[in-house]
C-alpha cells in the first residue's frame, strides 16, 4: 500500500503500526516495561522515548528528553528527517505489507519474551532473598515456640490461622490446606498479603522487601524476634475526607492573608484541600476561643495519599495547617504519606493536548503542602506540573507512594525543593539517593532529577510569599477562631 498525490491516506490504520518496529529499523534500543508499554532509546543517546500502545491499538510516543518530541509514527518519521505528510505515510505503508508485519509481530513478541523472563528472575530472586519466617513475622503472624522445631517453625496468623514454614527450604503450608495453600514468599504473599492478587501486583509489592531494603532480616534466626519489622497499616479514610467541609471563609483567609497563596491558586488546586473543624465545647480555652464560650476552629487540611496492604493507592489521612500554637489541633490526621496536587486541567485534553493527559512535565517535591502551593504559584501553575509535599520529613510511606505517581505520570524531570535549612538539605540528599536507585528500576520511566532551594534569606518558600504580619494582627487571627498548625 502506499499513496500517490490524489489517494486518501488512512492515518487510522497508520497509527496502529507497532511504533517499537519503526523504532527498532531507526537503530533505537527497545525495552517492554509493562504490559502495552516500551522504552526506547537513540543511537546517540540524545532521546528516551517512552511508548505505550492505547486500549484502541494505536500507538504514541513521548520523549522523556525533548517535550516537544511526541505524537504518533507519522509524527516521528517526519522529526527524523522524512519530510512531508504524505511521504511519511508512504515510508510507513510498508509495514503493512505481509512480510514487514511479520517482522513487527516476531519483534512485539520477542519483547514480550524478555519482559517475562525478567519478571520470572525477578520472581526467583525474591524467594532467594526474602526470609519467609521474617516476612510472616512483619506481617503480624507469631511465631509458636511450643508447637516449633529446629525444622519446621509454626507461626499464628492474628486470625487463627496457622502456617508451618521450613526456615532452611523457604517453603511453608498451611495446617488445614495442605494441598491448596503451599509454596514460597510468592505464594504466601498472594494468598496471605494480597488476598489472592494477581501475580504482577505481587511482584510490585515484594519489591519493598528484597536486597538491602531490610537488613534486620539478615540477623540469625535465634534472636529475630527481638527486631520483628512492623508494618503500618495504612488504612482507607476516603470517607472521612468526604466528610469534611469545603474551604471555608476562615480557611480562604488564612491561605491567602496570612500565607500569601492567591485565590486562583486555591481554584487551580482546590481539589485536595478542604477544612477540618474542630468543635469546642464550653468552658474550654485552647488559644483562639474566648474563655467560658465554645467555638470551632478551623484547620486547612491537605490530603495525604499512601499505598494501602493490597497495594492501592487510597486517602490515608490529612495534613492539618493553621495559625496557633495548641499542638491538640495541628499536624496530622490518620497516616503520613504524600500530599499531591496536579492542577484543575492537568487532565485537561483542550488546555494541554491530548498526546500529553496523564503524563506530567515536571514534578516538583516539597517539604509541606503550604510550601509545594507556594512553589506552584511562584512557577506560574502550569497545568503539566505536579507539586507534591512529602508532610515534613520522608518516610517509607511516602517514597512507596511517591514511586507509584512516578510510575503512573511518568515526569521527565522531578526536582527536589526542600527548605532552605540543614534539614532539608539533608531531606534533598536521601531523597536524590532513592530517586537514583528507584531510576534503575526496568518497571520505572527514565526522568532526570535537580535539586532548587529557596534564595539565601528565606528558610522556605512560603517565605517568599506570605506577607510580614505584626504580632497583634495573628493574635487577632486566633481570636476569630482559626485552627492550629504552623
Amino acid at each position: 500500500m502506499s499513496f500517490n498525490s490524489n489517494s486518501a491516506i488512512d492515518t487510522d490504520t497508520l497509527t496502529r503500526i507497532p511504533l517499537p518496529a519503526v523504532l527498532a529499523d531507526h537503530g533505537y534500543g527497545i525495552q517492554q516495561t509493562g504490559p502495552g508499554r516500551f522504552q526506547a532509546e537513540s543511537p546517540d543517546h540524545s532521546e528516551r522515548l517512552s511508548v505505550s500502545r492505547l486500549p484502541d491499538g494505536k500507538w504514541l510516543y513521548r520523549d522523556q528528553n525533548h517535550q516537544d518530541n511526541k505524537g504518533n509514527a507519522i509524527n516521528f518519521l517526519q522529526a527524523h528527517g522524512v519530510n512531508g505528510f504524505r511521504e511519511a505515510a508512504n515510508a510507513l505503508s510498508l509495514y503493512t505489507q505481509p512480510e514487514k508485519s511479520a517482522a513487527a509481530t516476531a519483534l512485539l513478541n520477542d519483547l514480550d519474551h524478555r519482559y517475562q523472563d525478567a519478571g520470572r528472575d525477578e520472581l526467583q530472586r525474591f524467594n532467594a532473598e526474602i526470609p519467609l519466617n521474617r516476612f510472616v513475622e512483619a506481617h503480624g503472624w507469631t511465631l509458636d515456640d511450643k508447637e516449633s522445631t529446629r525444622t519446621w517453625e509454626k507461626y499464628r496468623s492474628p486470625a487463627g490461622d496457622s502456617i508451618v514454614i521450613s526456615p532452611d527450604k523457604n517453603f511453608y503450608f498451611h495446617q488445614q490446606n495442605k494441598d491448596q495453600d503451599k509454596g514460597g514468599v510468592i505464594q504466601f504473599t498472594q494468598a496471605h498479603v494480597l488476598n489472592n492478587g494477581s501475580l504482577g501486583d505481587t511482584r510490585k509489592y515484594l519489591r519493598d522487601f528484597s536486597g538491602d531494603k531490610r537488613p534486620g532480616w539478615k540477623m540469625p534466626v535465634q534472636s529475630r524476634s527481638a527486631d520483628v519489622v512492623k508494618l503500618t497499616q495504612i488504612e482507607d479514610r476516603k470517607a472521612e475526607w468526604k466528610e469534611l467541609s469545603p474551604l471555608s471563609p476562615k480557611s480562604i483567609h488564612y491561605l491567602t492573608a496570612l500565607r500569601g497563596l492567591e485565590p486562583e491558586t486555591l481554584a487551580a488546586y482546590g481539589k485536595s484541600i478542604r477544612t477540618d473543624i474542630h468543635q469546642t465545647e464550653k468552658g474550654l480555652h485552647p488559644a483562639g476561643v474566648a474563655p467560658g464560650k465554645g467555638g470551632e476552629l478551623h484547620n486547612v487540611a491537605f490530603a495525604h495519599v499512601a499505598i494501602d496492604k493490597d497495594n492501592k493507592p487510597v486517602i490515608a489521612g490529612w495534613e492539618k495547617k493553621g495559625p496557633g500554637k495548641e499542638k491538640t489541633f495541628n499536624g496530622f490526621h490518620g497516616h503520613r504519606g504524600i500530599a499531591v496536587f496536579k492542577h484543575k486541567d492537568f487532565d485537561n485534553a483542550d488546555e494541554r493536548g491530548p498526546d500529553d493527559i496523564e503524563f506530567c512535565q515536571k514534578m516538583i517535591l516539597c517539604e509541606s503542602s503550604i510550601d509545594a502551593l507556594s512553589k506552584a504559584q511562584m512557577d506560574g501553575c502550569h497545568p503539566g506540573d505536579v507539586y507534591v509535599s512529602i508532610g515534613g520529613t520522608p518516610s517509607a510511606a511516602a517514597e512507596k507512594s511517591l514511586s507509584a505517581l512516578i510510575r503512573k505520570n511518568e515526569p521527565q524531570e522531578v526536582v527536589l525543593a526542600f527548605d532552605n535549612d540543614d534539614a532539608g538539605r539533608g531531606f534533598a540528599i536521601h531523597m536524590e539517593r532513592y530517586l537514583a536507585k528507584e531510576n534503575l528500576k526496568f518497571t520505572m520511566p527514565y526522568f532526570t532529577s535537580r535539586t532548587v532551594f529557596p534564595p539565601k534569606d528565606f528558610k522556605d518558600w512560603n517565605d517568599m510569599l506570605k506577607p510580614k504580619v505584626p504580632a497583634r494582627n495573628q493574635d487577632h487571627a486566633r481570636e476569630a477562631g482559626l485552627g492550629m498548625g504552623g
